[in-house]
């Protein structure tokens, strides 16, 4: 797959960002199993976070010049806009 989204890429952060948690555990005096354990259990979100917040920066990496009208953006072009109907409101 292009651009490094594989499976095997995925896995091969999983398991370093498991092992990062692993290791920062064992300093504070859990037991290897407990520490292993929590880097299990903490590791799948850490990464999903991790996702979001790099899909997040790459959303407008897709918008190309043109595309607002595909897309349902609003504009604020007098000419183009519709006229708003009249209520009588001020």
């Amino acid at each position: 797959m292009r651009g490094g989204h594989g499976v095997k890429s995925h896995i091969a952060q999983l398991i370093g960002i498991g092992g990062a948690i692993f290791v920062g555990l064992l300093p504070t005096g859990r037991l290897a199993s407990e520490s292993l354990y929590l880097a299990a259990v903490l590791s799948c979100p850490l990464m999903r976070i991790g996702m979001l917040v790099t899909m997040l920066g790459h959303q407008d990496d897709h918008v190309h010049p043109g595309d607002d009208s595909e897309q349902g953006a609003v504009t604020t072009d007098p000419e183009s806009a519709e006229a708003a109907p009249d209520h009588g409101l001020p």
